[in-house]
């Protein structure tokens, strides 16, 4: 019995803590950002939060994966309530709240719309913008979100929403489904 224990917390040594390296919040956060705006359905309560990555390879950078048996990048997460007033929201989310002039070169990877019924803490999150160097979006996106909280575009596969183009504001519609 001693010996699974001891086996169980030096694998929980090796997966979930190792340092995050590199990681120094930005003194401009806001710097880079988008802003999110659109119609919302009010039978649920929201969050947003954007997914930090490190982009080098070196140690400190990235985390070993146990069942994959390699080293991962590793990531950070921020998360962003919107203001809300009647049907419509705003939200800006900072997209350089960690230095990205780090030897691990901290990056935002993905933005992501979090949902719940109405009163509760957003939990279900779904990919709405990658951050991937190229812009394929149209002018409005369109997310629908059914009542078992799961959220997807309407219009195309969810995550493919790649935009490159920072300091502006986007319109994302989410209504229920």
């Amino acid at each position: 019995m001693r010996h699974i224990l001891k086996l169980a917390i030096i694998t929980l040594l090796l997966i979930g803590c190792s340092s995050l390296g590199g990681f120094v919040e930005s003194s401009a956060p806001e710097e880079n950002f988008i802003d999110i705006t659109g119609g919302i359905d009010r039978s649920f309560s929201y969050k947003f939060k954007v997914e930090y990555r490190t982009t080098t390879e070196l140690n400190q950078c990235t985390t070993y994966h146990l069942a994959l048996g390699k080293r991962i990048a590793q990531q950070f997460e921020f998360d962003y309530y919107p203001d809300i007033r009647g049907s419509t929201y705003l939200v800006r989310l900072p997209l350089q709240e960690l230095e990205p002039n780090t030897p691990c070169n901290w990056k935002p990877v993905m933005a992501f719309l979090c949902v719940n019924s109405a009163g509760k803490e957003p939990t279900s999150c779904t990919s709405i913008f990658s951050f991937r160097g190229v812009q394929d979006i149209g002018p409005v996106t369109k997310i629908e979100c059914t009542k078992n909280n799961f959220c997807s575009d309407s219009e195309i596969n969810v995550g493919s929403g790649a935009i490159n183009e920072f300091n502006r504001t986007y319109q994302v519609d989410i209504v229920a489904k």
